[in-house]
């Protein structure tokens, strides 16, 4: 057997042993102490907007959304007095995604300071990295919970019914800084070492194959401890070249080609 039929066996064996965290998941994330808070404006009065006019195809797919959101768990019915309305955006593949336009609710949100990652600079921690993986979370701001308190200030309303997020929605002034928190704690004793994060794309990068899978290993082992979910389709494994926050990474010299 090949040095490269070996390396092909351990990742498979690794997989095989995180195979829970590549699963949907079927109950709502952990509560943890950065679960993601609204605070508003004082005097700031919650915004309360009908429902947008709908044609008739995308009222049955809304009520699709809504359907398999309850059944997950990760809304329920609310009588907040809150309300923002939905809107359905295309995809590539032509599907449609589920979106809440929460314009008037962000204004009146106080924003935070939370610093995010400038992407040229974390590209720049990866000098003699020769093997790459990348790792991508299912439904990243789904996997953090809302505190029970602010709840009610998530509330969406449809053609059929009002409901409130139990997890963090999309859309939302100072969501991204919340996930970004979580996940830098989550990697934090192997940040700039062997492991690069901007929300929800995880870079793995080691010097060699030898030290390869030890890296993705220990990811992995910390996702598993923080009760979060990755997508295995959208991952890459063993790679000498890949891309990576819009730029194709090549290891040894280091080469980084923008996309356009």
């Amino acid at each position: 057997m090949s040095d490269k039929d070996t390396l092909n066996d351990d990742i498979t064996t690794i997989l095989a042993e995180f195979e829970n965290i590549f699963s949907i998941p079927t109950e709502l994330p952990p509560k943890r102490a950065c679960d993601h808070a609204i605070t508003l404006k004082e005097g700031a009065n919650p915004p309360n907007i009908r429902p947008y006019r709908y044609p008739y195809y995308q009222k049955n797919e809304i009520e699709k959304f809504v359907k398999e959101m309850m059944t997950t768990g990760i809304i329920r019915p609310s009588n907040s007095p809150y309300s923002s309305p939905v809107i359905l955006v295309r995809k590539k593949d032509g599907g449609w995604r589920f979106c809440v336009d929460y314009q008037a609710l962000n204004k009146v949100i106080i924003p935070d300071k939370f610093p995010i990652p400038v992407i040229d600079e974390l590209l720049d921690e990866l000098g003699g990295a020769q093997v790459f993986s990348k790792l991508n979370l299912k439904s990243g701001y789904h996997q953090i919970r809302m505190k029970e308190g602010y709840v009610l200030k998530t509330t969406f309303r449809t053609h059929k019914g009002h409901y409130e997020f139990l997890v963090m929605p999309f859309g939302l002034t100072n969501a991204p800084s919340t996930f970004q928190a979580l996940m830098n704690q989550v990697l934090k004793p192997y940040l700039r070492k062997f492991a690069l994060v901007f929300f929800d794309d995880i870079l793995i990068f080691s010097k060699n194959m030898k030290g390869y899978c030890e890296h993705l290993r220990i990811v992995l082992t910390a996702l598993r401890r923080h009760g979060l979910v990755v997508n295995q389709k959208k991952c890459s494994f063993r790679k000498e070249s890949i891309e990576y926050l819009g730029h194709i990474i090549f290891g040894k010299e280091l080469w980084l080609i923008q996309l356009k």
